[in-house]
């Protein structure tokens, strides 16, 4: 619903809604004291993270003239990264008889983000740049990891609300393209760790960790968990696209 009044006969204020389609991918790095202990160990690679489901965007736009505005907003979605590694079986007192195995895992939250972006272009065609930042909030985590680096293996699953694992907290930065008929195409740089690197470490040095699963949860032997994303969205006006439901058309709503 676009909300009412301007300041001026230039300004102009409304509102588009939209999801978005997104390719995120991590950039892992184990911490050198991990390294000097399982000398072995190693991120093979960093996989696309591709998913749709489950991505809501609500933004409020001020457009002060033709060519410069403003707008925030709300965000709900669903991101995370995807790895391949080879990880110790255990964590042993004498780390040349370890084990090692391969394990492909991801790690996603859902999140509640507020962006807020400047915007340069010609509105009345429908074609911009912006770019801004935006913080959001993590709420809820999901961890799966298969015994190789596919997906054919035995696979296994947790979840938590309110995560440790994961930075409560999520600031980054964002620039994009909205073409006419409402494509908008978005790049996003988070500028802190994805990962809690402290998750796991007390327990570790307390009762070490004796199965796969332990090693994988365990968060501490990272030292950098850096996330982007790349994602293709589609805006439209909100009371355009109330009116085009309640009439049962289709037509360019953006």
């Amino acid at each position: 619903m676009a909300f009412a009044g301007s300041a001026n006969a230039q300004t102009r204020t409304y509102s588009t809604s939209g999801g978005e389609l997104i390719f995120s991918w991590g950039d892992l790095k184990y911490s050198q004291d991990f390294l000097n202990t399982y000398n072995q160990a190693e991120i093979v690679n960093n996989p696309v993270r591709f998913t749709l489901f489950f991505h809501v965007q609500q933004f409020w736009h001020v457009d002060f003239s033709n060519n410069i505005g403003f707008f925030t907003g709300m965000g709900l979605r669903n991101i995370g990264m995807i790895s391949d590694e080879r990880l110790p079986i255990n964590y042993v007192d004498d780390p040349a008889t370890v084990e090692y195995f391969d394990a492909k895992i991801i790690r996603r939250t859902y999140s509640v983000g507020i962006p807020l972006a400047l915007k340069l272009g010609s509105f009345k065609d429908h074609l911009h740049i912006y770019g801004g930042g935006e913080m959001e909030w993590s709420f809820h985590m999901k961890e799966k990891w298969w015994n190789s680096h596919s997906r054919s293996g035995s696979k296994t699953k947790s979840t938590s609300w309110w995560p440790e694992q994961i930075a409560t907290f999520l600031p980054s930065a964002f620039v994009g393209v909205q073409f006419p008929g409402g494509i908008n195409l978005k790049f996003k740089y988070y500028l802190e760790n994805f990962l809690n690197h402290d998750y796991g470490k007390t327990r570790n040095q307390n009762n070490p960790a004796q199965s796969p699963g332990q090693v994988v949860s365990d968060l501490s032997k990272y030292e950098q968990s850096n996330l982007f994303y790349v994602s293709l969205s589609f805006h439209f006006k909100t009371a355009k696209l109330m009116q085009n439901i309640d009439s049962g058309t289709v037509a360019t709503l953006y």
